[in-house]
C-alpha cells in the first residue's frame, strides 16, 4: 500500500482513502484522481510522480464574485457576448505534467475552447463561451484540479516565489562559509596534531552539507531524473552526477575519520551553481518579452482634441481621451463607442474572422479591428501595449523556431553525452594512477564542461540584435524573424506607399466643379481609409472642409479597388476607373475616379514623389539580392524605376491583391527566400507569403498582423544597413561558440590532468556565462 496520496503526494497521517487500488489524503484528491481519468486524462500521472497539487475546499460561493460585471470586465482581456478571453496567475504551475492538464482542460468541460501556458510567468490564457461556463465556474473548475487561480497582484505573488532561490543560496552559502572556516587548519597542514578536532569539524561539516543537498541542489536532481526519465539529456543530468560523486567521495571520507574530505569544495559548487542561475534568471528576464520588445515598440494613433487632431503614441493615452479609429486599424484599448455604430473584427484576438456589430456606449477591447468608415471611441482603460505586441507575436501562421536555437538544442545533447563519455574514460585513467581522486576529477571535468554560456548566447545575442534594430526603426515580431531575414536572397517591392511616399506629391482634379456637399462627402469618407491616395484626398480639401459638420457616410471599402459609401441620401464612389466601370484611361498618370449617384463627375490625377531614400537603398542592395517591383498601379512610372533599379529588375503592373499573393508563392515556390516590402494595406496577402514580411509606415500608427516586422518610411533608405545589423548576430553567435568552446576545451584539458579543483570549476562556470553575456552586449554596441 502507497505510504503517500497517489494525487498530491503528501504523508497518509490519519484517514486513509483507497480507490482502484491507489491512496488519496483527502476526497479532493480523490475526486480530482477520478475526474482526470473519466475524461482520459490519466497521463498527467505517467509524466511525473505526485504531480498533482492538493484542491482546496472549494465552495460554490468562493468566486460568485466574478461574476459582479464591474469587478468581471476588469480581470477579463476580451468578450463578444458568446466567448471570454482571460489571462489568470496560477502560481500552483510547477511541473511538465501541469503544463499537459492545464492545456487540456477543453477535456474536462467542452464549454473551454482553449487553454496556453507560459510556464515562466505561470499564466494561462483561457479562452471560453461564457453562455456555458461563468467565469467564477471557470475558477472553481481550476480550484478543484489544484490550480486556485490568484487575483492578487501578480508581481507581488511573483516575488513570494522567486524568494526560493535566494533561499536555498543563503543555506548554501551558510554551509560554504561555515565549512571553510571549520577546514581552515587543514589548510594549513596542521589539523593532523588535532585529530579529534579535526573529526569533530569535519561531523559538522557533513550536518551542514545535508540541508544543501536535499534542499539547496533539489531543483538539480528533479530536472536531471525527469531528463533521464524521458531518454533525453539536459545540462543539468552531468551537474548531478557530480554533485552526488563529489558529495558521497566527502561523506565517505568524514565517516572513515579521514577529514572532511571535499565537503568545502561541494558547498561552494552549489553555491556557485545558484549564483549562476541567479543571473541566468535576471538575463532572461531583461530579455522577456514585456519589459525589453515593447518598450521599444511605437505604435500611434489620432487623438483627437477641440481643436485639432494629432498622432500620438498610445502610451500617452488616459482614460477620456477621444481617439480616431479607421478602416483596417487595430483598437489600441478598452474603449467605449462615440460613434453610431461600428463593425469590429476580432481575428487578432480570437481567430474568428467575422465582424461584430457595435452599438453606440458598447464597449470595444483592445485588439480588434474596425472594418469600415472611421469611429470615434472614448478610452476607458490605458493602453496595454504588451498586449497588442503579443497578439501580434501569436497572430502569425509561421511559428518558426530558430534554426540556431534548434541547432543549439542538438549541439547541446551531444556535447554532454560527449562530456560524460570523457568523464567516465578519466575515471578510468584515473583508477590506475590514483582512484581517490576520481570523484574529484570527475566533478571537475562535468561542472568546467557545461555548456551554460553556450545555452545564453543565442537569446542574448538574438535579444540584443532585436532591441538595437528598434531603436533604428525596424521593429521585429519576434527573434526568429532575425533568421529570416538573414536567409532571404530576393527583394519584392510594393510601388504605392512604399517606393512613393504617403503624400499626394502632385495631384489636380480633372472633371465637373464639385459642389460643397460633395467636398465635404469626400473629406468625410477619404478620412475613413489609411490608403495614401486617400489620405492625399483628404489632406486636400481639409482646408475648405469646416470641422464642425458630422462626418457620418457609410463605408465600404474594397482593397486594390476603392470606396463606396453614403453621404446624406446621395451614393458616393471613388477608386480605379475599373471599380466605376470606365474605360481605362490613356494618360499614364495614377488616377482615382469618382461618381455621384452613379453619375461620373471625373478624377483626380497624381504624379506620386519617390522617397529620396530610394536610390540610396536600392544602390546598396542591387547586389546582394534578386529585386522585383510589384504595383497595383499603371506603368506610369516605368522610366522613373528602370532609372534607378538594375537592368535586371523585374516589373509587374496593374496587379491586384491577389495577383500580388500569387507572385510572392511562386518565387518561393521555385526555392526562392523572399522578402516583401509593402505598406501593409493592399499588401497583406503578398506579406503573408513571403518569408519575411516587412510593412512600411509613414507615421508608425500601422500596425499589421499580416506582417513580420514594420519599417519606419524614414528608415527605408537603411534597410541594407539594418540586414547588415540582423547578419552581424551570426557572426557574434559564432563569436560565443569559438569563446564556449575554447573555455571548454582548456578547462577539460586542467580538469583531466587534475589540476582544477571543482571548487575552482564551480567558480568559473558562471563566470563564462557572464562572460559571453558581456561579449555579446560589446560587439552589438560595437557595432551599433
Amino acid at each position: 500500500m502507497e505510504e503517500t496520496c497517489y494525487h498530491c503526494g503528501d504523508n497518509l497521517n490519519g484517514s486513509t482513502l483507497v480507490f482502484e487500488n491507489h491512496t488519496f489524503c483527502c476526497n479532493g484528491c480523490q475526486m480530482v484522481y477520478n475526474l482526470l481519468k473519466e475524461n482520459e486524462l490519466g497521463t498527467y500521472y505517467s509524466l511525473e510522480k505526485q504531480p498533482g497539487t492538493k484542491p482546496s475546499e472549494t465552495t460554490i460561493d468562493r468566486f460568485s464574485y466574478l461574476d459582479i460585471p464591474d469587478i468581471h470586465d476588469k480581470l477579463i482581456d476580451f468578450t463578444d457576448g458568446e466567448t471570454t478571453k482571460a489571462t489568470l496567475f496560477l502560481p500552483q504551475i510547477h511541473c511538465s505534467s501541469c503544463i499537459y492538464l492545464l492545456e487540456n482542460l477543453h477535456k474536462l468541460n467542452p464549454a473551454i475552447v482553449s487553454s496556453q501556458v507560459n510556464f515562466t510567468q505561470k499564466q494561462a490564457t483561457i479562452h471560453f463561451k461564457n453562455q456555458e461556463i461563468k467565469f467564477s465556474e471557470l475558477a472553481i473548475l481550476l480550484d478543484k484540479i489544484g490550480y486556485s487561480p490568484n487575483f492578487s497582484a501578480k508581481e507581488k505573488a511573483q516575488k513570494s516565489v522567486d524568494k526560493t532561490l535566494f533561499y536555498k543560496l543563503g543555506v548554501a552559502g551558510f554551509a560554504f562559509g561555515s565549512i571553510m572556516l571549520w577546514s581552515f587548519p587543514e589548510y594549513l597542514g596542521i589539523d593532523n596534531d588535532t585529530t579529534s578536532f579535526r573529526n569533530f569539524t569535519a561531523y559538522l561539516s557533513f550536518a551542514v552539507s545535508v540541508p544543501v543537498l536535499l534542499y539547496s541542489a533539489s531543483d538539480y536532481f528533479v530536472s536531471a531524473f525527469k531528463a533521464i526519465k524521458f531518454r533525453s539529456l539536459n545540462l543539468d543530468v552531468p551537474i548531478t552526477i557530480g554533485i552526488l560523486a563529489l558529495y558521497i567521495k566527502s561523506s565517505l571520507a568524514i565517516f572513515q575519520l579521514e577529514g572532511p574530505g571535499y565537503m568545502d569544495s561541494f558547498a561552494g559548487f552549489i553555491f556557485f551553481l545558484l549564483i549562476g542561475k541567479w543571473f541566468q534568471s535576471k538575463t532572461y528576464r531583461a530579455l522577456s518579452f514585456e519589459r525589453d520588445y515593447t518598450s521599444y515598440f511605437p505604435v500611434a494613433v489620432i487623438k483627437l482634441t477641440e481643436h485639432e487632431e494629432q498622432f500620438v503614441e498610445i502610451d500617452t493615452l488616459v482614460p477620456g481621451d477621444i481617439i480616431r479609429i479607421r478602416n483596417e486599424e487595430i483598437i489600441p484599448c478598452d474603449s467605449e463607442i462615440l460613434s453610431q455604430q461600428a463593425r469590429i473584427d476580432y481575428s487578432f484576438v480570437t481567430g474568428e474572422s467575422i465582424p461584430v456589430r457595435k452599438e453606440k456606449g458598447n464597449l470595444i477591447y483592445a485588439g480588434g479591428k474596425q472594418i469600415g468608415g472611421a469611429i470615434e471611441l472614448k478610452v476607458v482603460k490605458p493602453s496595454n501595449r504588451s498586449h497588442l505586441t503579443q497578439l501580434w507575436d501569436n497572430s502569425s501562421n509561421r511559428h518558426r523556431e530558430t534554426k540556431s536555437l534548434a541547432t543549439q538544442d542538438t549541439v547541446s545533447r551531444y556535447f554532454i553525452a560527449l562530456i560524460l563519455v570523457i568523464a567516465l574514460l578519466s575515471s578510468i585513467g584515473w583508477a590506475f594512477v590514483s582512484p581517490s581522486r576520481i570523484p574529484e576529477i570527475i566533478t571537475a571535468i562535468l561542472i568546467v564542461a557545461c555548456p551554460c554560456a553556450l545555452a545564453l548566447s543565442v537569446p542574448f545575442t538574438f535579444g540584443n540584435v532585436m532591441r538595437l534594430l528598434g531603436k533604428k526603426g525596424l521593429y521585429l515580431r519576434n527573434v526568429a524573424v532575425i533568421e529570416g531575414i538573414n536567409a532571404c536572397t530576393t527583394l519584392v517591392f510594393d510601388k504605392t506607399g512604399t517606393l512613393t511616399t504617403g503624400s499626394s506629391g502632385e495631384m489636380n482634379w480633372e472633371g465637373e466643379s464639385l459642389n460643397n456637399d460633395q467636398k465635404a462627402a469626400l473629406y468625410y469618407l477619404t478620412a475613413s481609409s489609411t490608403h495614401p491616395l486617400s489620405q492625399a484626398i483628404h489632406q486636400y480639401f481639409s482646408t475648405e472642409i469646416g470641422k464642425n459638420q458630422s462626418p457620418t457616410p457609410t463605408f465600404i471599402e474594397i482593397a486594390g479597388k476603392g470606396i463606396e459609401g453614403k453621404w446624406g441620401k446621395n451614393a458616393i464612389k471613388i477608386g480605379s476607373a475599373a471599380f466605376l466601370n470606365r474605360p481605362p484611361s490613356d494618360q499614364k498618370e495614377t488616377a482615382v475616379h469618382v461618381a455621384w449617384n452613379e453619375i461620373y463627375l471625373g478624377q483626380f490625377n497624381f504624379k506620386p514623389t519617390f522617397r529620396s531614400e530610394i536610390k540610396t537603398l536600392i544602390s546598396s542592395v542591387n547586389k546582394s539580392y534578386d529585386l522585383h517591383v510589384i504595383s497595383g498601379d499603371n506603368d506610369q512610372d516605368l522610366d522613373s524605376l528602370q532609372a534607378i533599379f538594375p537592368v535586371e529588375t523585374t516589373f509587374k503592373f496593374n496587379q491586384s491583391p491577389m495577383e500580388k499573393k500569387e507572385y510572392v508563392q511562386a518565387l518561393a515556390n521555385t526555392g526562392k527566400k523572399v522578402m516583401m516590402i509593402g505598406d501593409g494595406l493592399n499588401d497583406s496577402g503578398a506579406l503573408m507569403e513571403a518569408h519575411v514580411g516587412i510593412a512600411v509606415s509613414e507615421n508608425i500608427f500601422r500596425f499589421t498582423p499580416a506582417s513580420d516586422a514594420i519599417i519606419e518610411a524614414k528608415s527605408l533608405g537603411n534597410l541594407k544597413k539594418l540586414i547588415d545589423i540582423s547578419k552581424f548576430g551570426k557572426t557574434i553567435l559564432r563569436i560565443c561558440l569559438v569563446f564556449s568552446l575554447l573555455y571548454n576545451t582548456v578547462g577539460l584539458s586542467f580538469a583531466i590532468s587534475g589540476q582544477l579543483t571543482p571548487l575552482v570549476a564551480a567558480i568559473l562556470m558562471p563566470i563564462s556565462s557572464i562572460t559571453v553575456v558581456l561579449l555579446s552586449t560589446i560587439l552589438v554596441r560595437l557595432k551599433k
